[in-house]
């Protein structure tokens, strides 16, 4: 399970099919974070501070077995899968440019990526005009048809994962430090549930006005969780 913007378990379809596929053919979960030094080189310190405690989160609901590695992603997945003995790598859909590219680069190396599910509560191209199937260019319509559409329920949290055991060697966690005079909100799927409870209770009922003040605690703060997902569009 090649974990990228879905750092979460629950309502996971990704995670999901592999934690099924491991089951039906009795093998086993390696989940896995590859730490991108093309997209590391272009984030700010912040957002990698935020990155590093949400990992750790993560590796800890999967009770230590997230593998972490620096590298290239292909050379990175094959020697996983070499190591491991695993015939296929499952994935969300990507559909921004920089990801879409990578997952065909990764795919025209000979890895068979399995896509389920993506970070979109709709995913891109599922709403187009009944009339000729082409997308919308404006935003209204497109609003009604998307509601119109709907989305899928949830997907369930899984009950067990059934995980490789991993070596030190493949637990690179980076020690990105928070900037001086600088504060990060909470990372993790736990922090973002909790933190969308607290603005369901206290703010969403006012927000239309909230919103505008800075000085007040207005808005949801979900874009962290929502960036890195560790919460699914579909579960707020």
């Amino acid at each position: 399970m090649w974990f990228r913007r879905d750092l979460r378990l629950n309502d996971n379809p990704a995670l999901n099919e592999a934690i099924s596929q491991a089951k039906t053919s009795g093998g086993e979960v390696v989940p896995v974070f590859i730490l991108d030094p093309t997209l590391i080189s272009k984030a700010g310190s912040k957002r990698l501070a935020y990155l590093g405690n949400s990992l750790r989160e993560l590796d800890r609901s999967l009770n230590g077995a997230l593998h972490v590695i620096p590298g290239d992603q292909t050379s990175v997945l094959k020697d996983l899968m070499k190591r491991y003995n695993a015939t296929s790598v499952h994935i969300s859909a990507e559909y921004e440019p920089y990801g879409a590219e990578r997952d065909l680069a990764v795919e025209s190396s000979g890895i068979e990526l399995i896509r389920t599910g993506s970070p979109y509560a709709v995913a891109p191209g599922r709403v187009r005009k009944p009339s000729d199937g082409t997308p919308y260019k404006v935003y209204t319509p497109f609003y009604r048809a998307w509601c119109e559409h709907g989305w899928r329920a949830p997907a369930e949290r899984p009950s067990e994962i059934p995980t490789v055991s991993v070596s030190k060697e493949f637990r690179e966690f980076p020690d990105w430090k928070i900037p001086e005079g600088t504060q990060l909100t909470p990372a993790g799927e736990s922090a973002a549930h909790e933190r969308f409870a607290y603005f369901q209770k206290n703010g969403l009922n006012n927000y239309d006005e909230a919103r505008n003040y800075a000085g007040i605690d207005g808005t949801s703060r979900m874009s962290a969780h929502l960036k890195w997902g560790e919460i699914h569009p579909r579960t707020l």
